[in-house]
């Protein structure tokens, strides 16, 4: 069963970590659906107590339990890829929007690789506003969304916020949503690099390490924001619980990432760029 939210623990970015199917909070709603590959874990959040009890925004959140992502096969890959794509066309239906323009934004540092995700992602992610623009009745042809991708990386070296530059470019180029990838940090060894979430909400870039930027979300840029996401840390303190081990660390601002980290920030970043380009790109 999934930790109960606590505000004094180690903070986690996924919403299933803050949740347990036998409170029956209302405003709540939790459902378990076995997938191939894996199971889901959706939490429907529809008023503000019970958004309170889980500490996020009343929305959707959508996480995808697969076998370790370092460890999938080719077909393991694209089943995931199709299990995404399909969770972020139900999310688009839900947050009725219309995706005909679409800004992917890959977060986090490139250069750090627990932070790699959102890079690596939008590195697989298939541009595709360019072709509307040199040729608009092949574009048709080809029956996609307008797709921009950017990865704005990280403050300490561009001296300026991912959320100031993405809200630049969606009041340039005004697209109908924003997918936001980043890595999260779980309260779970057994989340890091397993599980994948697809939230309704938005982002706070580097919540889950305490690294508090500001929000990509609707309020802030002014359309909707699906966000995606891999654990690939956790607290040297849980870290340590969880392993039972004796000399438990009491030190929240250390982070422990899996030693198969590479390639997990690999594949992670080919099943959430193929999910994108599956359910609104162009696929090969």
């Amino acid at each position: 069963m999934p930790y109960f939210y606590n505000e004094n623990a180690p903070s986690s970015d996924l919403a299933c970590e803050r949740y347990r199917a036998d409170l029956n909070e209302d405003g709540v709603k939790y459902e378990k659906e076995v997938c191939p590959g894996g199971f889901w874990e959706r939490i429907a959040i529809s008023s503000v107590s019970g958004a309170k009890s889980i500490g996020r925004p009343m929305g959707f959140y959508d996480t995808l339990n697969l076998d370790p992502i370092d460890t999938l096969d080719t077909d393991g890959v694209r089943n995931a890829s199709r299990e995404i794509a399909d969770d972020l066309l139900s999310l688009v239906r839900k947050m009725h929007i219309i995706p005909k323009r679409l800004l992917v934004v890959g977060l986090g540092n490139p250069s750090l690789t627990p932070d790699s995700i959102g890079a690596r992602c939008a590195g697989g992610v298939r541009a595709t506003m360019h072709i509307k623009d040199m040729d608009e009745a092949f574009f048709d042809a080809i029956d996609c969304s307008e797709i921009a991708v950017i990865q704005p990386g990280v403050k300490s070296k561009s001296g300026i916020d991912a959320s100031d530059m993405v809200l630049g470019i969606c009041d340039r180029i005004k697209p109908n949503a924003v997918i936001a990838i980043d890595a999260l940090a779980a309260l779970s060894v057994d989340r890091l690099g397993k599980t994948v979430q697809l939230s309704s909400t938005g982002i706070i870039p580097g919540s889950g390490v305490g690294n508090h930027r500001s929000a990509l979300d609707e309020d802030s840029l002014g359309v909707p924001v699906i966000s995606v996401g891999v654990p690939t840390v956790i607290s040297a303190e849980r870290f340590c619980r969880d392993l039972n081990a004796e000399n438990t660390l009491h030190n929240n601002s250390m982070l422990v990432a899996p030693k198969e980290i590479d390639e997990i920030a690999r594949v992670s970043g080919d099943i959430i760029s193929g999910g994108i380009n599956l359910a609104f790109g162009i696929c090969t």
